[in-house]
């Protein structure tokens, strides 16, 4: 694996909008004001054109949204690149970045997470650069930083090991007044369950994965480069997945599909994220997805693990080795990047 260097204080932060900008004035106030906690971690920030525009569901055209991701690549003075948000159409930029550049240019961090997980997934599976599936940046808008948002530059600034064990609290709603701005909104004890009703378990591999929502579109293009990229690994791969909205049958049939696909033929197991698609559909539910999905590979899979859409949210380094530990209804993960 290529790990890009670890962040130190004063390094330039790049945003851009590779797929939605942000352009209501409610998320402009909480964009500058993510920037200044960013910089009061020690960092700079730069954004590119594209961040503060928006029209019919993305930032900017394809070329313009590859261009300006390529430009923050190529600039040496910019140590990581953050994107703004998530979206719904990322997937557009990908036959407009050049892997020749991609390949000639040293390293660096890109983050995100949503449909900003297409792009961390391509650059880790296609050119085996570790990226973070992390907050986007907006998500740093708040008075009063959340400690998994400041974890989320040291385990950049430290880039070794580091461990994350699961989190009290989790959100369900969002404040809607001007508390927006505060603090997330923790009302909920974070419970894992292990989807074959085990107390305990252990499992290991190389960290793979993001938003099953957006991912799902890759399969079987010419962007699709998650065989090769796992059979690397003889540890095997540790599969972790969100699902933001898609309803039961949907996650089946994409789930499916990647399976078909190979995706999981080196598996050693898989971790599912909290979500707030879990109703049931007429009487098909989330749970049945889940072993429709995953019981014919007889592997450990933990449900309502802290990453994914229902915040808070731990870093997920792709490429990186991780075990995770599993017992009654609490988890960590230990991540090293070898």
């Amino acid at each position: 694996m290529i790990y890009p260097q670890r962040m130190r204080k004063g390094d330039l932060i790049g945003v851009t909008a590779t797929s939605t900008g942000i352009y209501t004035e409610r998320n402009q106030i909480k964009l500058d004001l993510a920037y200044r906690q960013v910089e009061s971690l020690g960092y700079h920030v730069v954004e590119t054109e594209n961040v503060r525009t928006n029209w019919k569901l993305v930032s900017s055209g394809p070329r313009e949204r590859a261009d300006q991701f390529m430009a923050l690549w190529e600039d040496r003075d910019v140590r990581m690149i953050a994107q703004v948000f998530g979206g719904e159409l990322l997937l557009e930029i990908l036959p407009f970045l050049d892997p020749e550049r991609i390949k000639a240019s040293d390293p660096k961090w890109v983050t995100g997470f949503s449909d900003s997980s297409i792009l961390n997934y391509y650059l880790t599976t296609g050119f085996n650069i570790a990226t973070a599936t992390m907050d986007n940046i907006l998500y740093f808008g708040m008075e009063e930083l959340h400690p998994s948002l400041t974890n989320q530059f040291r385990i950049l600034e430290k880039c070794g090991r580091f461990r994350q064990k699961s989190f009290d609290l989790f959100q369900v709603d969002e404040y809607e007044d001007e508390r927006y701005y505060e603090y997330y909104n923790l009302t909920e004890p974070v419970v894992y369950s292990h989807l074959y009703g085990k107390d305990s378990e252990k499992v290991s591999g190389r960290i793979i994965g993001g938003c099953i929502d957006a991912l799902r579109f890759v399969i079987g293009t010419p962007f699709d480069h998650t065989g090769e990229f796992c059979s690397q690994f003889p540890e095997g791969m540790l599969w972790y997945l969100d699902n933001c909205q898609m309803p039961t049958p949907e996650l089946r049939r994409a789930l499916w599909q990647a399976k078909n696909a190979g995706w999981f033929d080196n598996a050693r197991g898989i971790l599912v994220g909290r979500t707030y698609a879990e109703d049931p559909f007429e009487d098909y539910e989330f749970v049945d997805a889940l072993h429709d999905s995953f019981d014919e590979l007889e592997i450990p899979v933990i449900c309502d693990v802290d990453f994914g859409h229902v915040q808070p949210q731990w870093t997920m380094i792709n490429g990186a080795y991780g075990e995770f530990t599993y017992r009654k209804g609490k988890g960590a993960l230990v991540t090293e990047m070898r």
